[in-house]
């Protein structure tokens, strides 16, 4: 009996959102969510309580947040889960802060696993369930208090009661400083590792998960460590692994050091891009083996060159790998 307890279910590959194109979808058939500033998480957790973390592409997370271990073993009540969801960390107004979460490390602030879907109870999937039905699920389960696991609120016809619309909603959104929402349709199924049009994000700003290729040394201030970043993603089509352009800002000095002591290893004598690196983002390149993720924010991506323009660092990405990382489409305007 005891080791039926200890028997962690399987992980389950995370149902992903599809862009809106810039139309936020309204209406009573369709749920929303904000959109969290973290890393995405499978967390399943046995009857006793035993914990596994798997990030988005299968990568295990369990000993890099040891404090979410065991987090949901009063709730469940002795039974196995599956639960869907976000690891943050939260800023002093209890916002998910993505620079906090890449760095606590440093300030020993402890995550939150924001669990937005339940995929499994006990012997029971919920795969088949539709999304009102296990949101109601995972509302019962009564969360502990303590921050370590939130159940965040999602809206739908309450919106009009709370004097709101889903376009109000965004706003509330923007002045909590979050990325935008989800929208999600109330009858969808949970389909594991696809793509679904049944769920749609509508971002406030756009990021991009890009491969780092290489780096130049910066002048001033960052003489004799980072100064940008060369940035890559994969075509769609090839696979050839495209320069999109580099970032310069957005770093703080501890990632600059970070950075530095992670890419020193990698270094490489040509370039890993398929394509050429214009002469003046080239010279003096260190080129690196395009073995790691990060993050940037943009402006705009430009169709013919296939540049991002106004970049900016987010940070690492830990949990994505390489070989999944593509080059974005042109977008509509955001709003």
């Amino acid at each position: 009996m005891a080791q039926e307890e200890s028997r962690v279910p399987p992980a389950v590959e995370p149902m992903l959102a599809t862009p809106d194109g810039g139309r936020l979808v309204e209406g009573p058939a369709y749920a929303y969510e904000f959109k969290w500033d973290g890393y995405r998480a499978i967390m399943c957790v046995a009857g006793d309580g035993t914990t596994v973390l798997t990030s988005r592409n299968g990568i295990d997370f369990t000993q890099r947040y040891p404090e979410l271990a065991g987090v949901m073993t009063d709730p469940l009540d002795g039974r196995a889960a599956v639960l869907d969801g976000e690891i943050v960390a939260l800023d002093e107004h209890g916002r998910p802060d993505f620079e906090l979460l890449q760095h606590r490390r440093l300030t020993s602030r402890p995550v939150s696993f924001l669990a937005f879907d339940i995929l499994r109870l006990g012997e029971t999937s919920l795969l088949d369930r539709p999304y009102d039905d296990r949101r109601g699920v995972l509302a019962h389960l009564e969360p502990t208090s303590d921050l370590a696991v939130i159940t965040p609120a999602y809206r739908h016809t309450d919106l009009a009661e709370l004097g709101l619309s889903p376009s109000a909603l965004l706003g509330v959104a923007a002045d909590m400083g979050l990325e935008g929402l989800v929208v999600k349709a109330r009858t969808s199924r949970y389909y594991p590792g696809r793509r679904s049009p049944e769920w749609l994000k509508h971002p406030l700003i756009r990021t991009q998960e890009v491969i780092i290729g290489g780096w130049r040394f910066g002048q001033g201030r960052r003489d004799g460590t980072i100064g940008a970043l060369l940035l890559g993603a994969h075509d769609r089509t090839s696979g050839d692994l495209l320069y999109l352009g580099d970032v310069g800002t957005g770093f703080t000095d501890q990632a600059l050091h970070d950075l530095h002591e992670l890419l020193a290893p990698l270094e490489q004598p040509r370039s890993p891009f398929a394509n050429d690196v214009p002469r003046d983002r080239a010279r003096g390149a260190h080129w690196v083996r395009p073995r790691m993720v990060g993050e940037v924010v943009y402006r705009q991506f430009t169709p013919r060159e296939r540049r991002l323009r106004h970049t900016a660092w987010r940070g690492l990405r830990p949990d994505r790998r390489p070989e999944d990382i593509f080059a974005p489409v042109p977008h509509q305007p955001i709003g």
